[in-house]
């Protein structure tokens, strides 16, 4: 390496900072939507219709960032938003980004919160081949009320068995002279998950990770 390169390294490294390793994981991202009713901001929400990937799920209007689709994710979260609420993405003004959000199980998701300019959730005529229903809950309610705290146990496998019990070594550790180790399960990381509860609906996961960074924020 000489000092051309160096030149060119000092270029790089004056672009904004991101996650190493982000193209291993499903990348997404979800719009947080505040809409004004009755003099108080609310947070609208979806549960998702039991017919698509993780149904049932109380989350944000969002989803996977499509590469030669969307220029980024900023521009996914206003897509999606679009074909799951059928709010166009001048209804709605960006007032800023969350924390990227890392789930352990592969799963990455930029969110940004939005002011959408509606008078009520009637407004939003949603797709009901994704969403089963949509409600929403107000701000104050997470201002006033911290979630609940849980864990899972998070452990690096380094084989799996196929359908028909045979190993899979996903991990060559002895033709890599790897320590010893490394040949069983490994790490024994436990992994919060938050969750909220307002009536009958529990907001959790993902979800609740960017009302936390938002509540936390405000204060």
């Amino acid at each position: 390496m000489d000092n051309k390169k160096i030149k060119v390294l000092k270029q790089h490294f004056s672009n904004s900072v991101d996650i190493n390793g982000r193209e291993d994981f499903l990348n997404s991202s979800v719009l947080v939507p505040l809409v004004l009713m009755d003099g108080e901001y609310h947070f609208i929400f979806q549960k998702r219709s039991k017919n698509i990937s993780q149904g049932g799920e109380i989350c944000f209007p969002g989803g996977r960032i499509e590469e030669g689709i969307d220029k980024d994710s900023l521009e996914t979260a206003l897509r999606e938003t679009y074909e799951e609420f059928n709010i166009e993405k001048d209804k709605i003004e960006i007032i800023g980004r969350l924390n990227t959000v890392f789930s352990p199980v592969g799963i990455m998701v930029d969110g940004y919160a939005g002011l959408v300019d509606i008078k009520s959730l009637e407004d939003i005529k949603f797709n009901s081949s994704e969403v089963e229903y949509i409600f929403s809950i107000p701000v104050s309610f997470f201002e006033k009320n911290k979630p609940s705290k849980h864990y899972v146990q998070i452990k690096a496998f380094p084989s799996v068995l196929d359908t028909n019990g045979e190993e899979i070594n996903l991990l060559p550790f002895k033709e890599f002279n790897l320590p010893e180790v490394y040949s069983k399960p490994w790490g024994n990381s436990k992994y919060a998950i938050y969750l909220y509860k307002y009536e009958e609906e529990v907001i959790w996961g993902l979800t609740a990770r960017l009302i936390i960074d938002f509540i936390g924020r405000l204060r």
